[in-house]
């Protein structure tokens, strides 16, 4: 007589057994994803700079992932591509900033009108500032953008 083996378990909890392991897949892979997604460079950042005595307005535009800057000074466009280099920099200079913390502080009432006003979006964060209350993390940034700026439109 051939008797037939059971299962160890019940069929309602190998399929309880089965959920819980896809939920513990589900729930390392999302782990392993979230922390890749912390090491991804930005990719893009727009710099817009106004006012001052002269009444500067420049927006400029650049995607980190191909090096196309894109600067726009009243009617007049200008498009260049970064160097790796020069994108390599600018990615290490966001990744000084703390930029939760730098969005989340409003910018002074204290305007003139010999002050530059910024304004930086680094993909979804936007940080405003002027010359008067510019954050000492935000200069080494700022320079360098200040600096393509000059250069796209020295050129």
């Amino acid at each position: 007589m051939m008797r037939r083996q059971s299962s160890f378990l019940p069929s309602s909890c190998r399929l309880y057994h089965r959920l819980i392991l896809f939920i513990t897949l589900t729930a390392w892979t999302v782990g392993i994803v979230a922390c890749g997604a912390s090491a991804v460079r930005p990719a893009t950042i727009r710099f817009e700079r106004s006012g001052g005595f002269a009444g500067i307005d420049d927006r400029l535009t650049i995607d980190l992932s191909t090096g196309i800057a894109r600067l726009q000074r009243g009617k007049e466009v200008i498009t260049a591509t970064l160097d790796a280099e020069q994108r390599s920099h600018l990615a290490t200079l966001v990744a000084a900033i703390d930029l939760a913390s730098l969005a989340a502080t409003p910018s002074s009432p204290n305007q003139c009108c010999d002050f530059l006003s910024y304004r930086i979006q680094i993909d979804a964060t936007t940080i405003q500032a002027t010359d008067a209350d510019l954050p000492a993390s935000l200069q080494p940034l700022v320079t360098e953008l200040n600096a393509i700026i000059t250069g796209l439109h020295t050129r």
